[in-house]
C-alpha cells in the first residue's frame, strides 16, 4: 500500500542523521516499520520509554508523480488526518495536507523533484477521517506498525536551487455537505476483506459507498435494503423500527427520518377498507405480508402500528445524533406526517412514496438508540 523507496544514502542534518530514500509507486514499504523498529530497540536499550517522536526520513519524489493521476491517490491510499499509516501514500498525504494541489496537471517542467520530511510516530489507536483540499482520507480504528507525519516538503528546481513549500491545513470539511462526496460513488475493498478473498483464493466483491451529507459513509439506496421480503421476518424494515432502530434516509440535499412511534386503535371497518383483497380471518390476526401488525380489541376495532415521517431540518453527524438522541427530539425535526400506517409507506427502486407524496433517495442508514 505504502510505495518503495529506494535507499540512497544518509545526510546529515545538523546534529541527527536522517535517511534518503526514492518515491515509487505501488510497491509495499519496509524503511518506515525498519527505521521505527530500530528506534524502539534503541530507546529499549538504553532503558527509557519511546518518545512520540521518533527519527525522520527524507523522501525524494519525482516530479512525474505528483499528479491525481498517480494510481496510489486514485485508489484512495490514505488513511488519517495530519498523523497517517505508515502504508499511506505519501502523494496523496502531501494533497491532503496542502503542500501540493490535487489536479491531474503534471507539474512545471522546470521541478525535477519534490522532497518531504517525515517523522516517524508510534502506532495510534485510531486514524479519523477527513475531507480537506478535496481529498478525503478514509479512517482506521486500530493500531498498526507506525505512523508518520509531513514536517516540511520543498520543490528541487532543474539546474538547483529549492523553494520551500507551505501546508494548508484548514481548508478541512468533517462535517459540512460538499457536492463532491454526496453525488459520486466510491468503490472500495475493505482490508478484510481483501485478505479473506485472498485465503479463499476467490474474487472480491466490491461494495458501492456512498458519502451522506455530512461526509460520513453511508449505503446506496437499494430497495432489497428496506423492502419486506425474505423468511427472516425479525429483519424486516417495519420489525427493526419496531425494536427501536430508526431509518434515516438521504437525497442528494436533504436528510428524512422514519421511525416507530407506537400503536393507534382503528374500527375493524376501516382496516377492512384499506385491505379490501384480504379475507375477514386475515384483519383479526398479525397481517405478515407487510409486517405491519394488527392486533384484535374486540369486534369493532383493532390495534395497528404507526409511524412517523419528519425532515431533519440540518444533517447532524451521527455523533451529535447520538448525544442528543435517536428518534431526533422534535426540536430538530419538521414532522410531515404523522400516525402512518405502515401501508401508507411504498418502496420503489428510486425511492419511497409516504402518504402520496414521492421522494427520490440516495442513501440510507439505520441507528439504534444504543
Amino acid at each position: 500500500m505504502f510505495n518503495t523507496y529506494d535507499s540512497i544514502g544518509v545526510s546529515v542534518v545538523g546534529k541527527s542523521e536522517v535517511s534518503t530514500v526514492v518515491y515509487r509507486v505501488g510497491e509495499c514499504m519496509q524503511e518506515l516499520i525498519k527505521l521505527w523498529k530500530e528506534y524502539e530497540s534503541s530507546q529499549a536499550e538504553k532503558n527509557c520509554e519511546s518518545s512520540q517522536n521518533g527519527p525522520t526520513l527524507e523522501i525524494r519524489i519525482p516530479a512525474e508523480h505528483v499528479t491525481a493521476t498517480n494510481r496510489q491517490v486514485r485508489g484512495g491510499q490514505l488513511w488519517g488526518t495530519d498523523i497517517y499509516t505508515d502504508d499511506s501514500d505519501l502523494v496523496a498525504v502531501l494533497m491532503h495536507t496542502g503542500y501540493c494541489r490535487p489536479t491531474a496537471s503534471p507539474p512545471s517542467p522546470a521541478i525535477q523533484e519534490l522532497r518531504a520530511t517525515i517523522r516517524v510516530l508510534p502506532p495510534q489507536d485510531c486514524y479519523i477521517s477527513t475531507l480537506r483540499n478535496n481529498v478525503r482520507s478514509r479512517a482506521w480504528g486500530a493500531a498498526i506498525g507506525c505512523s508518520y507525519r509531513v514536517e516540511r516538503c520543498c520543490i528541487v528546481k532543474k539546474g538547483g536551487g529549492t523553494i520551500d513549500l507551505e501546508p494548508c491545513l484548514t481548508n478541512t470539511s468533517s462535517v459540512e455537505p460538499t457536492l463532491a462526496p454526496v453525488a459520486v460513488e466510491r468503490t472500495m475493498t475493505t482490508r478484510a476483506a481483501a485478505s479473506n478473498a485472498l485465503r479463499q483464493q476467490r474474487f472480491v466483491r466490491e461494495v458501492t459507498i456512498q458519502y451522506n451529507l455530512c461526509n460520513e459513509p453511508w449505503i446506496k439506496y437499494s430497495i432489497n435494503i428496506v423492502a419486506d421480503k425474505g423468511l427472516k421476518k425479525p429483519l424486516y424494515t417495519s420489525a427493526r423500527l419496531k425494536k427501536g432502530e430508526v431509518l434515516y434516509l438521504e437525497t442528494h440535499s436533504r436528510r428524512y427520518e422514519l421511525c416507530f412511534t407506537g400503536e393507534k386503535m382503528v374500527k375493524a371497518t376501516t382496516v377492512s377498507q384499506a385491505h379490501e383483497t384480504e379475507t375477514e380471518k386475515s384483519l383479526t390476526h398479525n397481517l405478515h405480508s407487510t409486517n405491519g401488525e394488527i392486533s384484535t380489541v374486540d369486534g369493532d376495532s383493532v390495534m395497528i402500528d404507526v409511524f412517523r415521517w419528519s425532515c431533519c431540518k440540518k444533517p447532524l453527524p451521527q455523533k451529535v445524533m447520538r448525544s442528543i438522541g435517536i428518534p431526533l427530539p422534535l426540536e430538530h425535526l419538521e414532522v410531515l406526517e404523522e400516525n402512518l400506517n405502515w401501508e401508507d409507506i411504498l418502496w420503489s427502486q428510486t425511492g419511497v412514496s409516504v402518504a402520496g407524496k414521492d421522494y427520490p433517495l440516495a442513501r440510507v442508514h439505520f441507528l439504534s438508540p444504543n
